[in-house]
C-alpha cells in the first residue's frame, strides 16, 4: 500500500501563540509514521522560517531550528513566496527551504491526500 500524503499548512507567527509549536509536535508525529509529509508556512507562517530569531527573552526555542530539522525526519518544508514578500521579506532572510508560487501550492495540496491547518 503506497504511504499516504499530507500537507500542514501553518498560518501563524512563531511566538505568541503555541500553534507553530504544536504544528511542528504534530509534523513530527506525521512523518516518523512513514507519512509523507509536506509542510508550508503561509500568510504569519512564514515568519517561522526566518533567521536570526531570538526567542529567548519570551523564554522560547528558536522554531526556525526545529522546523529546519524535519528534512531529517523525511518531511518537505517549503515557504509560501507571495506571504514572505507581502512582508516586506526576502528568500535570503530565511532558512534552507523551497519556495512556492501559488501555483505550486495548488498543485500540491491537490497531490496529498489530507491537509491539515494550524492557523
Amino acid at each position: 500500500m503506497e504511504a499516504k500524503k499530507v500537507a500542514v499548512l501553518i498560518r501563524s507567527a512563531p511566538y505568541g501563540m503555541a500553534t507553530a509549536g504544536e504544528g511542528f509536535r504534530a509534523l513530527i508525529g506525521l512523518a516518523s509514521m512513514g507519512i509523507q509529509t509536506h509542510v508550508v508556512l503561509v500568510d504569519d507562517g512564514v515568519m517561522v522560517a526566518l533567521k536570526g530569531q531570538n526567542p529567548e527573552a519570551l523564554q522560547m526555542h528558536r522554531l526556525s531550528d526545529a522546523y529546519s530539522q524535519l528534512t531529517e525526519f523525511g518531511a518537505k518544508l517549503y515557504v509560501h513566496l507571495p506571504s514572505l514578500t507581502q512582508r516586506g521579506l526576502l528568500q535570503e532572510d530565511c532558512i534552507s527551504v523551497e519556495f512556492l508560487d501559488d501555483d505550486k501550492l495548488r498543485g500540491l495540496i491537490s497531490s496529498v491526500d489530507h491537509v491539515i491547518t494550524f492557523s
